[in-house]
């Protein structure tokens, strides 16, 4: 991956001596060495007389000798122990691990106490030490030398006599890094050379071969984050796992020097060294005078930009990494400290550059909280939508649903009249569970005005809870025309009261209202035929008059059917509503005949309490086809003889059945009776002579007078007393008296307006 993007997030001071502040620290002007390590809170350098020097923030310093007779060449800070392990050359140029506790001074001499003292023996070898790496739990040290020789020592590093030694690699080319990723059994140990990568896994006892390229000294490090081996080459930086080469960053240029500092990589790189060199030496080079210019460069591993860039005209002879800080001393003495910006300062910069995507990605790696996070996404909406980019801008205000005032962004996208875009968002919005009324009537409205039907279907017939307020989805839906699915959520949610008024006030679909009645029960039933009797009786006057005659006679069952199940659906032109070709009868939710056709199920429609303080609507399980058998209380006849004013031929009708069903055994006696009054009144002087109409005008009227509590919701009732029954009876049998003494007498087959 190139490496295009460069910043300067790193503010750089230079350091002066705590004595003498004109002058650079006094200890790192007087060190020759380059070896130097830090951690726990102090920064650890050697120098070639054997000393080392332990360093603390405050540039206060601290100093004993390791090696009486030679020089330190490696050492390592461990980060969970507070021990020092350092390589030095001892008498007769032998090569001696020395583990040194920091916590426990010594009491013989100045300085800490030597744990433990390990002679490196790599089978006569005197070339010198290249790389070494050590485990933190101290159970192995692996020492490579300049002859191409790895000596692994494994054991209780802590304890004498409990540690040995073996040559796990033995090659012509100089080890030039070492590096431990531990295992659950054993350890993986990387090697580099100048020719190769390799990895030996110490509990197998075997060598593989990761790459046929190696690294330059000093140029391989490992990532004790991701435990991977990391190794600069000219042309990039490559990393390296158990499987092998992994991802690279492509980065131009001879490098001497390549450390980790939190997820960022420093690499020191003087432009002008020949390349042969930069393979064969380490950082601090024969071939590097104090004048070469040295550019140091830091890289943002994660979020894959530099971070950093700057030279150092008196080269540079280490990088030491602490107190949240780097530290780089030049081969002249001087030190400089690298600040790290806090995060709100390098989001700025990126804000300024319009850097937005960049700068989500580095607040995400910085922890930083969801509305934090949002917020920087409305920015890059923002720029997005000032730059006409309105797809883009919207699939970052939809990131932000949630944390951001919906409100927000749809006045943005109402004023642009970008009404597809608004569409998307407010899909989310209800998604998340996250909208009201006012963006459910919002989103309809979107749909309808882009006769987007595929996408009002999806919206409306979901098999998952409804998230949308549904009074306010079925009245959009009836007032842009959709009719269809006005019926379709008013009867898959159990909206009666709805579906009744869109199937006689909208559709004119009264075959389909009154089979709806039919399947509710009798409850429903007589609260709906009060309601839209009249209009029914209309359109449909017998089929009307034998809903009323099952209801009143106590023998109308209840049905249960299945919800509707989704299917595809059409706007409705007003004027084509009464159509029998109507777009309802392809709807799996179009209703038939009054016996056969499927029906919804039967609820109060409540409402539970939804994501931000709204309702969510939730279908209630159905049950599977079958009638119900219990018995109720049949409501008067008279509550619905009001119905009948311009259908006197249909009331008789109703009455004479419901009576027969009522009250058989009585009704055959007295409608003989009934007969002879009605012949001898058609031959001689009969009362209530006059237009039939007018009967039952009459009769209805006196109906309703004669008894005000027989109105309502007779079938809530539970029975009636014998004296009310009698009554009941009476007025029945008194109004079908008047209306066949009518002039002229009214048969059921006459129309209601003959």
């Amino acid at each position: 991956m190139a490496l295009q993007r460069q910043f300067n997030f790193f503010d750089r001071v230079e350091l002066k001596d705590p004595e003498d502040p004109s002058k650079s620290p006094e200890i790192f002007k007087s060190i020759e060495s380059n070896v130097a390590t830090s951690g726990r809170g102090h920064m650890v350098v050697a120098d070639r007389s054997g000393l080392v020097h332990i360093i603390d923030k405050g540039m206060q310093v601290e100093s004993f000798v390791a090696y009486d007779s030679g020089r330190v060449t490696h050492m390592k800070q461990l980060k969970q122990r507070n021990i020092l392990v350092t390589i030095g050359e001892g008498d007769h140029s032998a090569h001696i691990i020395k583990l040194w506790d920091l916590d426990k001074p010594d009491r013989n001499k100045p300085g800490p106490t030597m744990a433990r003292e390990i002679i490196v023996d790599p089978k006569g070898s005197a070339f010198p030490v290249s790389a070494f790496a050590v485990l933190e739990n101290l159970s192995q040290v692996a020492v490579g030398f300049a002859n191409g020789t790895v000596v692994l020592i494994y054991g209780d590093l802590m304890r004498k006599q409990t540690t040995a030694q073996k040559v796990v690699h033995q090659n012509d080319e100089p080890i030039t890094g070492l590096g431990f990723k531990e295992m659950q059994k054993g350890s993986l140990l990387y090697i580099a050379t100048t020719a190769k990568v390799l990895l030996y896994n110490t509990f197998l006892k075997t060598t593989q071969t990761l790459d046929d390229q190696g690294g330059g000294l000093g140029c391989a490090v490992m990532n004790e984050s991701s435990q991977e081996l990391a190794i600069a080459r000219d042309e990039a930086i490559f990393f390296y796992g158990p499987d092998g080469r992994g991802p690279a960053y492509a980065y131009d240029g001879a490098k001497t020097f390549i450390s980790f500092y939190k997820s960022y990589l420093v690499l020191v790189s003087p432009p002008n060294i020949p390349q042969a060199a930069s393979r064969t030496f380490g950082l601090h080079s024969s071939t590097v005078s104090a004048n070469d210019t040295t550019r140091l460069t830091i890289i943002d591993t994660l979020n894959k930009f530099t971070a950093y860039q700057a030279t150092f005209s008196q080269g540079v002879r280490s990088v030491i990494c602490e107190w949240g800080s780097i530290y780089v001393v030049e081969n002249g003495g001087k030190v400089y400290r690298l600040d790290e910006m806090d995060t709100a300062l390098k989001l700025d910069i990126l804000f300024k550059k319009n850097m937005y995507l960049l700068a989500i990605n580095l607040a995400h790696n910085q922890k930083y909280d969801n509305a934090s996070i949002s917020d920087i996404i409305k920015k890059y909406g923002d720029h997005l939508y000032s730059k006409g980019d309105y797809n883009g801008a919207m699939e970052q205000y939809v990131r932000t649903i949630g944390r951001l005032e919906p409100s927000y962004v749809i006045r943005k996208f109402l004023d642009a009249q970008r009404i597809y875009n608004l569409t998307s968002y407010l899909q989310e919005l209800h998604s998340s569970g996250l909208a009201n009324a006012d963006h459910t009537t919002l989103l309809l409205n979107c749909y309808t005005k882009l006769k987007d039907v595929k996408r009002l279907d999806e919206f409306i017939k979901t098999d998952s809870d409804l998230t949308f307020d549904l009074e306010t989805a079925i009245q959009v839906c009836r007032q842009a025309g959709y009719y269809e699915h006005a019926v379709y959520l008013a009867e898959k949610f159990e909206e009666h009261d709805l579906y009744l008024t869109v199937q006689i006030d909208d559709v004119k679909q009264y075959d389909r209202a009154l089979a709806y009645m039919r399947r509710l029960g009798p409850v429903e039933a007589d609260k709906n035929l009060q309601k839209y009797g009249k209009v029914l009786l209309a359109h449909l006057p017998e089929k009307t008059t034998q809903l009323l005659t099952d209801l009143c006679s106590g023998s109308l069952a209840r049905l249960n059917s299945p919800s509707p199940t989704p299917g595809t659906a059409s706007p409705v032109n007003n004027h084509a509503a009464g159509s029998h070709h109507h777009a309802f009868n392809i709807l799996p939710f179009a209703l038939g005949g009054a016996s056969g056709a499927s029906s919804p199920p039967v609820s109060s429609g409540a409402a539970s309490p939804a994501i931000g303080g709204h309702a969510t609507f939730s279908p209630k399980p159905h049950a599977k086809h079958h009638h119900e058998s219990g018995k109720y209380a049949p409501p008067s006849p008279r509550t619905f003889m009001s119905l009948f004013v311009d259908h006197p031929a249909n009331l008789i009708v109703f009455l004479e059945k419901v009576s027969a069903n009522r009250w058989p055994s009585a009704s055959s006696t007295n409608q003989s009776t009934l007969a002879s009054h009605s012949g001898s009144g058609a031959h001689g002087n009969r009362p209530g002579s006059g237009n039939a109409s007018a009967v039952a005008k009459k009769a209805v009227a006196g109906g309703k007078d004669s008894n005000d509590a027989a109105s309502g919701s007779g079938a809530s009732r539970q029975g009636a007393s014998t004296d009310q029954d009698m009554e009941e009876r009476k007025a029945v049998w008194n109004t079908l008296l008047e209306l066949y003494l009518a002039d002229p007498p009214m048969s059921p087959s006459d129309g209601p307006n003959k």
